[in-house]
C-alpha cells in the first residue's frame, strides 16, 4: 500500500470521527443543584447560617462542574425514597420483610447499649457459651489474618480491643442462625458480613482521626447499616446477584426501590424499630443512605448527627469497593469524589463533607499514617 494511499485513508477516518461527534454530542450532567418536583417547597434538612441545629439539602449542590466522567441520566433523576414517605403498599412490604427476618441474640441490646470496660464485656459474653464459640470461631477466621490462635474471650478483647470485639459480638447477635441452603445466597451474605465488620473498622478510624466523640457508637452505626441489606437477601434470595456482580450502592438502591418498592435504608430502620434499638442509631440507619441522592424530606437532622451520617456512609462505600469491588488499598485516591473514585455514589460527597465540616477528610485520605491504618485492616480482608 502506498503511501498517499495510507494518508488518503487516516484523512477519511479522521473527517468519519468528527462528522459523528457533531451528530453525537457528549452530554454534559446537570446542576448538581437542581430542583425536582418532588423537593420543592420541602422543610430543609441539612444546616443552614441562620440555624446550626436544622439543615436542608436544598442549595448543598448548586454549582454545576465540568465532568470528565458522565453521569448516566437515571442517577441525575433518581428519587430516593424514605420511610415516612412510603405508600400503604410499600409499608406493607416493609412489614412483611422485616417480620420475617430473624430476631436477634438476646445480648444484641445490651452490647448496643453498654460502653464496656474490658471485664464488663467479657462478663456479658461469657454468659453465653454458644456466642463465646461463635466469637473466637469468627476472630481466628481468616479475615483478621492471626499469627498464633486467640483460646478465649478475654484474650480477644486485649489483643482485638473492646470495639472490635463487641461489634464482631454484635454482628453474631443479628445474623444469628443464619443456615442458607442456596449457594449464590450464602456467598452474597459472606460478602455483607465482610462489608459489614470493615465498615465498622473504617468508621472507627475515622471517627478516632477526625476526633469525633463516641467513636465506638459511630463503628456500631456503621455495622448496623447493613442491617437492611440482610432483610433484603434474606427475603428475596435471587437478590444474591446484586451483590455478587458487583453493583454499586446506587444500582443496588435502584433495583430494590424497583423491583421490591423500598429500600434498605427503609428497612433498616424498621428493624431498628422492631428491635428497640437505641434512637440514635435507628436515626442513623434511616439517613445511611441520604449522600446518595439530591433529595429532601420532611424531617429534621441536628449537626452532629450529619457528621455521623456522613462519616458512616463515607465508611460504609469504601467497605463496599473492598468487600464487592476487590479494591486492595486507597492509596491510589487523593479525595473522596466522583471525580477521583469514579463511582457514583461518590458524587456528592465533597458537598456533604462541606456541609458537615468535615474538610479535615480531605487532607487525611492522603495522609501516609492513615491510609497504612485503612490498608491493614483491607488486607485482613483478603
Amino acid at each position: 500500500m502506498s503511501l498517499e494511499t495510507v494518508i488518503s485513508i487516516s484523512i477519511l477516518g479522521l473527517l468519519s470521527y468528527f462528522i459523528w461527534r457533531l451528530n453525537n454530542p457528549r452530554r454534559t450532567p446537570k446542576n448538581r443543584g437542581s430542583v425536582t418536583k418532588n423537593n420543592i417547597n420541602r422543610k430543609p434538612l441539612l444546616p443552614s447560617r441562620q440555624d446550626d441545629q436544622e439543615h436542608s439539602l436544598e442549595g448543598i449542590t448548586n454549582v454545576a462542574t465540568k465532568l470528565e466522567f458522565e453521569l448516566p441520566e437515571e442517577f441525575l433523576e433518581f428519587e430516593l425514597l424514605f420511610a415516612e414517605e412510603l405508600t400503604a403498599e410499600q409499608q406493607h412490604t416493609a412489614k412483611n420483610i422485616t417480620e420475617s427476618f430473624r430476631k436477634p441474640h438476646p445480648l444484641l441490646l445490651p452490647l448496643i447499649q453498654g460502653g464496656f470496660e474490658p471485664s464488663e464485656l467479657f462478663d456479658l459474653i461469657k454468659t453465653d457459651a454458644e456466642m463465646t464459640a461463635k466469637i473466637l470461631n469468627a476472630v481466628n477466621s481468616p479475615l483478621f489474618s492471626l499469627r498464633q490462635p486467640i483460646t478465649n474471650i478475654n484474650h480477644a478483647i486485649i489483643f482485638l480491643g473492646i470495639t472490635q470485639v463487641k461489634n464482631i459480638a454484635t454482628q453474631l447477635a443479628v445474623q444469628q442462625d443464619s443456615h442458607l441452603t442456596d449457594k449464590a445466597q450464602n456467598a452474597a451474605y459472606k460478602k455483607l458480613w465482610t462489608a459489614s465488620y470493615l465498615a465498622s473498622a473504617f468508621g472507627l478510624i475515622l471517627a478516632t482521626e477526625m476526633n469525633v466523640e463516641n467513636s465506638a457508637e459511630l463503628s456500631t452505626h456503621c455495622l448496623l447499616s447493613y442491617l437492611g441489606d440482610l432483610a433484603i437477601l434474606s427475603y428475596r434470595p435471587a437478590m444474591a446477584d446484586v451483590y455478587l456482580k458487583n453493583y454499586g450502592l446506587f444500582e443496588r438502591t435502584k433495583v430494590f426501590q424497583h423491583v421490591i418498592g423500598v429500600n434498605s435504608a427503609v428497612l433498616g430502620k424498621r428493624l431498628a424499630q422492631q428491635w428497640q434499638l437505641p434512637q440514635s442509631i435507628e436515626k442513623g440507619i434511616a439517613y445511611s443512605l441520604l449522600p446518595l441522592a439530591n433529595n429532601t424530606v420532611d424531617l429534621a437532622i441536628s449537626s452532629e448527627e450529619l457528621q455521623q451520617v456522613s462519616l458512616c456512609y463515607i465508611a460504609c462505600r469504601l467497605a463496599d469497593l473492598v468487600a464487592f469491588g476487590g479494591l486492595r488499598n486507597i492509596s491510589e485516591y487523593k479525595e473522596l469524589s466522583f471525580e477521583e473514585m469514579g463511582k457514583v455514589e461518590f458524587y456528592y460527597t465533597q458537598d456533604i463533607i462541606k456541609m458537615a465540616r468535615l474538610d479535615k477528610i480531605n487532607t487525611l485520605i492522603t495522609d501516609i499514617n492513615f491510609r497504612k491504618k485503612i490498608n491493614k485492616v483491607i488486607e485482613q480482608a483478603y
